[in-house]
């Protein structure tokens, strides 16, 4: 008996506090936010390593809140045996106010997504005994 008065009261204590929190919190604000992703994939028949660039430049000015960038580009290259060639190149300008809002001033947050990967593939090699003609 005395455990169930303790769960009831505790439980009801637990949901007051629930419902009391939000009422009491100050909202939040988040900075702002430039985001870049860019995979840059090879899957061939060759066995050197792909040439690549991937130039990001992130110019972000004055005081931001609430705001976000997103560039995406997928760069897949599949089959043939020669070298592969990737290049990318990503320009993101962002521009604040004179003021936040929020009385706290930081920086952008700036962040970058960009793997890479070079898959060999033996079914695209033509010195791979499977892939020669029988006659």
């Amino acid at each position: 008996m005395k455990i169930r008065s303790l769960f009831s009261v505790s439980s009801l204590l637990f949901s007051a506090g629930l419902t009391l929190a939000p009422a009491s919190t100050p909202s939040a604000s988040s900075q702002c936010v430039m985001t870049d992703v860019g995979p840059q994939v090879t899957i061939s028949g060759s066995r050197q390593p792909t040439e690549r660039s991937n130039n990001v430049n992130m110019q972000s000015q004055g005081p931001c809140t609430g705001n976000s960038i997103t560039t995406t580009g997928d760069q897949l290259q599949q089959g043939g045996t020669n070298r592969a060639v990737q290049r990318r190149e990503v320009n993101q300008q962002m521009q604040g106010g004179s003021d936040n809002g929020t009385g706290v001033s930081g920086p952008t947050v700036r962040v970058r997504v960009n793997p890479t990967a070079d898959v060999f593939n033996p079914a695209d090699d033509p010195n791979n005994p499977a892939n020669r003609i029988q006659k």
